[in-house]
Protein backbone atom coordinates (compact mmCIF):
# COMPACT_ATOMS: atom_id res chain seq x y z
CA UNK A 1 0.00 0.00 0.00
CA UNK A 2 2.58 2.19 0.89
CA UNK A 3 4.49 1.51 -2.37
CA UNK A 4 1.38 1.97 -4.17
CA UNK A 5 0.66 5.77 -2.58
CA UNK A 6 4.45 6.26 -3.48
CA UNK A 7 3.95 5.81 -6.94
CA UNK A 8 0.95 7.66 -7.16
CA UNK A 9 2.93 10.85 -5.55
CA UNK A 10 5.86 11.15 -7.85
CA UNK A 11 3.40 10.64 -11.03
CA UNK A 12 1.31 13.90 -9.36
CA UNK A 13 4.97 15.83 -8.99
CA UNK A 14 5.45 14.64 -12.85
CA UNK A 15 2.73 15.95 -13.66
CA UNK A 16 2.69 19.32 -12.07
CA UNK A 17 6.27 19.75 -13.84
CA UNK A 18 4.46 19.81 -16.99
CA UNK A 19 2.47 23.11 -16.06
CA UNK A 20 5.61 25.11 -15.26
CA UNK A 21 3.36 27.01 -12.59
CA UNK A 22 3.95 30.79 -12.00
CA UNK A 23 2.37 31.85 -8.79
CA UNK A 24 1.08 35.83 -9.22
CA UNK A 25 0.39 35.91 -5.92
CA UNK A 26 2.45 35.29 -3.17
CA UNK A 27 4.03 36.94 -0.03
CA UNK A 28 6.72 37.39 2.74
CA UNK A 29 6.65 38.55 6.26
CA UNK A 30 4.17 38.68 8.75
CA UNK A 31 0.38 39.61 8.25
CA UNK A 32 -1.67 41.41 10.96
CA UNK A 33 -4.14 38.40 11.06
CA UNK A 34 -1.50 35.00 9.73
CA UNK A 35 -4.21 31.77 8.82
CA UNK A 36 -3.40 28.47 10.36
CA UNK A 37 -0.92 27.73 7.78
CA UNK A 38 1.56 30.29 7.12
CA UNK A 39 5.05 30.43 6.44
CA UNK A 40 7.14 33.86 6.63
CA UNK A 41 10.45 33.72 5.28
CA UNK A 42 12.31 32.96 1.94
CA UNK A 43 13.39 29.76 2.70
CA UNK A 44 10.52 27.94 3.76
CA UNK A 45 8.45 29.45 1.17
CA UNK A 46 10.81 28.79 -1.69
CA UNK A 47 10.92 24.77 -0.18
CA UNK A 48 7.10 24.95 0.15
CA UNK A 49 7.06 26.11 -3.64
CA UNK A 50 9.73 22.97 -4.24
CA UNK A 51 7.03 20.63 -2.82
CA UNK A 52 4.11 21.84 -4.15
CA UNK A 53 5.97 22.56 -8.24
CA UNK A 54 5.57 25.90 -8.02
CA UNK A 55 8.46 27.34 -10.43
CA UNK A 56 8.21 31.05 -9.67
CA UNK A 57 6.64 33.66 -8.12
CA UNK A 58 5.52 37.02 -8.36
CA UNK A 59 6.31 38.64 -4.55
CA UNK A 60 5.16 41.32 -2.09
CA UNK A 61 6.14 41.85 1.48
CA UNK A 62 3.59 42.72 4.16
CA UNK A 63 4.74 45.36 5.57
CA UNK A 64 4.30 47.08 2.46
CA UNK A 65 0.51 46.67 2.81
CA UNK A 66 0.51 47.07 6.64
CA UNK A 67 3.17 49.13 7.12
CA UNK A 68 3.82 51.45 4.43
CA UNK A 69 4.73 50.70 0.80
CA UNK A 70 8.67 52.92 0.78
CA UNK A 71 9.50 50.23 3.57
CA UNK A 72 8.21 47.01 2.34
CA UNK A 73 9.01 47.35 -0.81
CA UNK A 74 12.56 47.96 -0.32
CA UNK A 75 12.69 45.05 2.26
CA UNK A 76 11.35 42.94 -0.05
CA UNK A 77 14.05 43.46 -2.69
CA UNK A 78 16.67 42.48 -0.24
CA UNK A 79 15.04 39.03 1.00
CA UNK A 80 14.69 38.31 -2.36
CA UNK A 81 17.72 38.72 -3.70
CA UNK A 82 19.54 36.00 -5.13
CA UNK A 83 16.61 33.60 -4.61
CA UNK A 84 16.02 32.22 -8.74
CA UNK A 85 12.22 32.41 -9.62
CA UNK A 86 11.10 34.90 -7.35
CA UNK A 87 10.19 38.17 -9.11
CA UNK A 88 9.36 41.56 -7.21
CA UNK A 89 5.60 43.11 -7.05
CA UNK A 90 5.59 46.23 -5.37
CA UNK A 91 3.28 48.09 -3.64
CA UNK A 92 2.71 52.15 -4.87
CA UNK A 93 0.91 54.84 -3.56
CA UNK A 94 -0.59 57.85 -5.85
CA UNK A 95 1.73 60.19 -6.85
CA UNK A 96 0.58 63.58 -5.11
CA UNK A 97 2.08 62.67 -1.45
CA UNK A 98 5.03 61.96 -2.66
CA UNK A 99 5.74 59.68 -0.27
CA UNK A 100 7.28 57.35 -3.01
CA UNK A 101 9.43 60.42 -4.44
CA UNK A 102 8.38 61.38 -8.20
CA UNK A 103 6.77 58.82 -9.33
CA UNK A 104 7.87 58.63 -12.62
CA UNK A 105 11.41 57.66 -11.23
CA UNK A 106 10.04 55.28 -8.64
CA UNK A 107 8.93 53.27 -11.41
CA UNK A 108 11.65 53.45 -14.18
CA UNK A 109 14.12 52.61 -10.53
CA UNK A 110 11.58 49.54 -9.90
CA UNK A 111 12.22 48.35 -13.32
CA UNK A 112 15.91 48.88 -12.87
CA UNK A 113 16.07 46.72 -10.29
CA UNK A 114 13.68 43.57 -11.41
CA UNK A 115 10.19 43.95 -10.45
CA UNK A 116 7.83 43.26 -12.87
CA UNK A 117 4.47 43.95 -11.69
CA UNK A 118 2.88 46.55 -8.71
CA UNK A 119 -0.28 46.06 -6.03
CA UNK A 120 -2.48 48.80 -5.08
CA UNK A 121 -4.86 48.71 -2.08
CA UNK A 122 -6.56 52.19 -2.17
CA UNK A 123 -9.16 51.24 0.83
CA UNK A 124 -6.23 49.96 3.20
CA UNK A 125 -4.64 52.81 1.95
CA UNK A 126 -6.93 55.41 2.16
CA UNK A 127 -7.07 57.06 -1.27
CA UNK A 128 -9.52 56.69 -4.58
CA UNK A 129 -8.75 55.39 -7.74
CA UNK A 130 -10.18 57.91 -9.36
CA UNK A 131 -8.32 60.15 -12.25
CA UNK A 132 -7.91 62.97 -10.54
CA UNK A 133 -6.04 61.21 -7.76
CA UNK A 134 -4.54 58.16 -10.16
CA UNK A 135 -4.26 59.46 -13.16
CA UNK A 136 -0.97 60.08 -13.41
CA UNK A 137 0.32 56.44 -12.17
CA UNK A 138 -2.00 54.71 -14.03
CA UNK A 139 -0.26 56.83 -17.41
CA UNK A 140 2.73 56.36 -16.50
CA UNK A 141 1.98 52.47 -15.91
CA UNK A 142 0.04 51.97 -19.08
CA UNK A 143 2.86 53.37 -20.87
CA UNK A 144 5.18 50.47 -19.82
CA UNK A 145 2.66 48.01 -19.54
CA UNK A 146 3.21 46.98 -16.01
CA UNK A 147 0.43 44.87 -14.56
CA UNK A 148 -1.47 46.44 -11.66
CA UNK A 149 -3.33 43.56 -9.00
CA UNK A 150 -6.24 45.34 -7.31
CA UNK A 151 -7.84 43.38 -4.59
CA UNK A 152 -11.75 43.47 -5.72
CA UNK A 153 -12.79 44.83 -1.81
CA UNK A 154 -10.51 47.76 -2.12
CA UNK A 155 -12.47 49.38 -4.64
CA UNK A 156 -15.46 48.97 -6.48
CA UNK A 157 -17.05 47.58 -9.74
CA UNK A 158 -17.60 51.17 -11.53
CA UNK A 159 -13.99 52.76 -10.60
CA UNK A 160 -12.53 49.68 -12.16
CA UNK A 161 -14.60 49.61 -15.43
CA UNK A 162 -13.48 53.38 -15.36
CA UNK A 163 -10.17 52.33 -14.76
CA UNK A 164 -10.04 49.77 -17.61
CA UNK A 165 -11.67 51.87 -20.21
CA UNK A 166 -9.57 55.07 -19.29
CA UNK A 167 -6.19 52.72 -19.42
CA UNK A 168 -7.24 50.21 -22.39
CA UNK A 169 -3.77 49.38 -22.75
CA UNK A 170 -3.39 48.73 -18.98
CA UNK A 171 -3.34 45.11 -17.82
CA UNK A 172 -5.73 45.25 -14.34
CA UNK A 173 -5.75 41.87 -12.30
CA UNK A 174 -8.84 41.65 -10.17
CA UNK A 175 -7.48 39.77 -6.75
CA UNK A 176 -10.00 37.97 -4.50
CA UNK A 177 -8.28 37.22 -2.13
CA UNK A 178 -10.49 37.47 1.14
CA UNK A 179 -13.85 36.46 -0.61
CA UNK A 180 -15.29 33.85 -2.61
CA UNK A 181 -14.48 34.15 -6.40
CA UNK A 182 -18.42 33.25 -7.09
CA UNK A 183 -20.22 36.55 -5.35
CA UNK A 184 -18.99 38.41 -8.44
CA UNK A 185 -19.65 36.83 -10.81
CA UNK A 186 -22.47 39.40 -12.29
CA UNK A 187 -20.08 42.08 -12.01
CA UNK A 188 -16.97 40.04 -13.34
CA UNK A 189 -18.40 39.04 -16.34
CA UNK A 190 -19.91 42.48 -18.37
CA UNK A 191 -16.13 43.64 -17.19
CA UNK A 192 -14.71 40.83 -19.39
CA UNK A 193 -17.35 41.68 -22.41
CA UNK A 194 -16.44 45.69 -22.66
CA UNK A 195 -12.87 45.71 -21.09
CA UNK A 196 -10.15 43.70 -23.17
CA UNK A 197 -7.77 44.52 -20.25
CA UNK A 198 -9.02 43.16 -17.39
CA UNK A 199 -7.71 39.56 -15.92
CA UNK A 200 -8.56 37.09 -12.87
CA UNK A 201 -6.55 35.73 -10.55
CA UNK A 202 -7.59 32.22 -9.73
CA UNK A 203 -6.90 32.35 -6.14
CA UNK A 204 -10.78 32.10 -4.42
CA UNK A 205 -11.89 30.77 -7.93
CA UNK A 206 -13.96 27.46 -6.19
CA UNK A 207 -17.08 27.93 -8.09
CA UNK A 208 -18.01 24.22 -9.61
CA UNK A 209 -16.20 25.04 -12.83
CA UNK A 210 -16.10 28.73 -12.80
CA UNK A 211 -12.84 28.77 -13.82
CA UNK A 212 -13.93 26.55 -17.17
CA UNK A 213 -16.39 28.93 -17.46
CA UNK A 214 -14.07 31.95 -17.91
CA UNK A 215 -11.96 30.31 -20.17
CA UNK A 216 -14.77 28.47 -22.60
CA UNK A 217 -16.19 32.14 -22.89
CA UNK A 218 -13.40 34.66 -22.61
CA UNK A 219 -10.10 32.36 -23.56
CA UNK A 220 -7.57 31.12 -21.32
CA UNK A 221 -5.33 34.56 -21.43
CA UNK A 222 -7.57 35.99 -18.95
CA UNK A 223 -7.27 34.16 -16.24
CA UNK A 224 -3.35 34.52 -14.10
CA UNK A 225 -2.66 31.58 -12.03
CA UNK A 226 -2.28 32.97 -8.29
CA UNK A 227 -2.39 31.27 -4.99
CA UNK A 228 -1.83 33.98 -2.13
CA UNK A 229 0.79 31.57 -0.35
CA UNK A 230 1.34 31.33 2.51
CA UNK A 231 -1.96 32.69 3.62
CA UNK A 232 -3.94 30.12 1.45
CA UNK A 233 -1.89 26.93 0.75
CA UNK A 234 -1.41 26.66 -3.06
CA UNK A 235 -3.50 23.42 -3.64
CA UNK A 236 -6.92 24.36 -3.93
CA UNK A 237 -5.88 26.55 -6.71
CA UNK A 238 -3.78 24.52 -8.09
CA UNK A 239 -6.38 22.00 -8.62
CA UNK A 240 -8.62 24.36 -10.16
CA UNK A 241 -6.47 24.38 -13.12
CA UNK A 242 -4.84 20.89 -12.99
CA UNK A 243 -8.30 19.43 -12.73
CA UNK A 244 -10.18 21.85 -14.78
CA UNK A 245 -11.99 20.86 -18.10
CA UNK A 246 -10.39 22.72 -20.02
CA UNK A 247 -7.17 21.33 -19.15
Amino acid sequence: MKSKVKDLDEEFKENIKSFNFFDSNCWIGKPNNPGPFYLSKVDEIKEYMKYCGIEKALVSHTLARFFHPKVGNELLLREIEGHKGLIGCFILLPPSTRELGPINNYIEDMLKRGVKAVRLFPNSHNYSLKEYSCGDLFAKLEERRIPVFIWSRETDWNTLYELCTNHPKLPVVLEQCDEEAYWNLRYQFPLFEKCENMFVETNKGHLYLGIDEIVSRFGADRIIFGTHMPVDDPHASMMLITDGEFS
